[in-house]
């Protein structure tokens, strides 16, 4: 087990060191020159669209927690039969609740597309 977490850990900190700098190199999201005017109001369906879309990021990152959770309950769970039935209960529902984000954020970005 600590030979596993030496190896992800290696491989965890090598992709953060060289990925970032080969990602920033060609990023134009990177580029302070491009970022656009912070006091700039946007239109009021983009700042409907910008508000929901970060209620929906906010609700993914919750129902990635309940995954989280839901793993670590199920591998500490020791042979209790109980204790796994639970983890796999919050697994689905957890499973279900990322679908349900992911299709929120499919229409929401169709129609802001289709009005704008």
């Amino acid at each position: 087990m600590k030979k596993l977490f030496l190896k992800m850990s290696a491989i965890t900190a090598s992709l953060n060191v060289f990925g970032v700098n080969a990602f920033a190199q060609g990023s134009a999201i990177l580029d302070p020159t491009n970022a656009p005017d912070a006091t700039a109001p946007g239109t009021l369906d983009q700042n409907i669209t910008q508000i929901i879309n970060y209620f929906l990021g906010t609700l993914g990152l919750v129902a990635v927690a309940f995954l989280i959770y839901a793993g670590v309950l199920m591998v500490t769970a020791g042979g209790n039969d109980e204790q796994v039935s639970k983890a796999k209960k919050i697994i689905t529902y957890a499973a279900i609740g990322i679908i349900i984000v992911l299709l929120s954020w499919a229409i929401v970005s169709f129609v802001a597309s289709s009005l704008g």
